[in-house]
């Protein structure tokens, strides 16, 4: 029992030189992909040959392994993407494509002036924080997305992304709700889109607000859909219908 427990399976071997030049998390981190990466070669050959090499990543084992948080990984996916080691798909922060030669190259170098260059590099800054607590934010409120509609989760997932840069309040519950009253307020997947939209050109995370400005400009004395904007002065593109 007491092997086990202290058994090369329950432990992480670091590369001390990759600890002190760019830091432990980061030696932590590199450790574990290259645990993991001859099993993505073994399993996922083809998927790795047909997606240009990124594969999919479980940000979940990885902070099981190595006790780092998703945002510390997303934080050490940053510096070494500032040294071509590690691209992160623009689309999905979870899939990534790593080149073991460059870091190899990085480990084996000696000249303290080159060196000194590489931490210069990979320097995390401010920017790349607030970039990373985006990305989080916007992963979290994307779970809460349940439409099965491609359209329509397009357009929630847009949505999100203006909530997010425009640093409008939001959290999983209020994704959640504007669903729910979205689906309730209507089942025409034309008026839901409207909705949508209007909620993300104004970075509205409140439905009433969108539904309101819906009602009043593109709404019909009928109480038809009428696919185009009634009066301006509100911003929204009169052109847009459907």
């Amino acid at each position: 029992m007491y092997i086990d427990l202290m058994s090369q399976y329950t432990s992480l071997s670091v590369n001390i030189k990759l600890a002190n030049i760019l830091g432990l998390n980061i030696a932590v981190y590199w450790a574990e992909l290259m645990n993991v990466y001859p099993r993505v070669i073994k399993k996922k050959e083809e998927e790795l040959f047909n997606n240009d090499g990124y594969f999919d990543l479980d940000r979940e084992y990885i902070k099981s392994r190595t006790t780092l948080s998703e945002e510390d990984q997303m934080l050490c996916d940053v510096a070494l993407s500032k040294l071509d080691i590690v691209k992160v798909d623009p689309n999905n922060s979870c899939r990534i494509k790593i080149d073991i030669q460059k870091m190899y190259a990085y480990i084996v170098e000696d000249d303290p002036s080159v060196l000194k260059d590489i931490q210069k590099r990979a320097k995390v800054k401010r920017d790349d924080n607030s970039a990373v607590k985006r990305e989080m934010i916007r992963r979290n409120l994307n779970a809460a997305i349940s439409a099965t509609d491609v359209d329509i989760l397009s357009a929630l997932r847009n949505w999100v992304d203006s909530l997010v840069e425009a640093k409008t309040f939001a959290s999983k519950i209020v994704v959640e709700t504007f669903q729910k009253n979205l689906i309730s307020y209507t089942s025409d997947k034309q008026v839901q889109l409207k909705i949508i939209e209007i909620a993300t050109i104004h970075a509205w995370a409140d439905f009433a607000w969108a539904k309101n400005a819906f009602e009043k400009d593109y709404k019909g004395r009928s109480g038809t859909f009428i696919g185009k904007q009634q009066k301006q002065g509100t911003g929204i593109d009169t052109t847009s219908g459907f």
